[in-house]
């Protein structure tokens, strides 16, 4: 009993450590780099830019040893049988056909249960855009906008996002360039993406794994030549020819 309380005890401490949510912040501004960092409960983890490491210090070369003598080189070792030949051999294209729907279907629900584990808490995207003139201004405009909608779009469709703004705006008067801020904020909930690593190991290794093991070996036997037809026949028959032999003599 107590063995078991301790056991219930891991687990729920484990748990309860694996639900509290990681966040990952990104932010960028034009002229500045990059910046990227991480936090999970009480710790901050900068990942960019990444801190200047100091350089190491260079060891000197251990005086070279004579070459030993050259060992004898390894026989190759024979490779297995490859399970996506026998499944070709035995069922042909339908076989590969299932073996693909199947992991298909294992990526399409990961890709769920990857997709449920993260909450997007805000995202802020700001663009101006200046060009030469002003129709090559409003042309770089509608061309941005082609590009940028639909990805945005898509990423509020299939994800959940809580709060977002998009801002493409065309600039007449400032400089000739192209000028974007971004900041992003990524809740991540570990539990839930460990849950869906564990189902989709679990699932390829039960619908996979299985069937390839199965398919290890050939279903059908492999037809016999017409050269090993007849030396059967002929052991056949001098074996009958002995025997009525034997027969006779008694």
């Amino acid at each position: 009993m107590v063995a078991l309380c301790i056991i219930a005890g891991i687990i729920v401490f484990f748990a309860a450590i694996l639900s509290i949510r990681a966040h990952i912040h990104a932010e960028y501004e034009h002229g500045k780099d990059l910046v990227v960092w991480a936090k999970w409960a009480f710790l901050k983890i900068p990942i960019l830019p990444q801190p200047e490491k100091p350089p190491k210090e260079k060891k000197e070369k251990p005086k070279e040893e004579p070459p030993a003598e050259e060992e004898a080189p390894k026989e190759p070792k024979p490779k297995g049988p490859n399970p996506l030949k026998n499944i070709y051999d035995n069922e042909q294209l339908e076989g590969i056909m299932d073996i693909f729907n199947k992991l298909l279907q294992l990526v399409d629900k990961f890709g769920r249960g990857v997709v449920n584990s993260f909450v997007i808490d805000e995202m802020f995207l700001d663009v101006d855009i200046t060009k030469g003139d002003a129709a090559q201004t409003a042309e770089e405009y509608g061309k941005m906008c082609r590009r940028i909608f639909p990805v945005m779009g898509a990423v509020c469709a299939n994800c959940n996002v809580k709060k977002y703004s998009v801002n493409v705006e065309p600039d007449y008067i400032a400089n000739p360039g192209v000028r974007a801020a971004f900041s992003m904020e990524i809740s991540l909930n570990p539990r839930k993406l460990i849950n869906a690593v564990l189902v989709f190991a679990f699932g390829a290794v039960f619908r996979l794994g299985i069937r390839l093991i199965k398919d290890l070996k050939p279903k059908n036997p492999p037809e016999k030549t017409e050269a090993a037809k007849t030396e059967e026949n002929a052991e056949a028959t001098a074996e009958n020819n002995v025997n009525n032999t034997e027969s006779g003599v008694e």
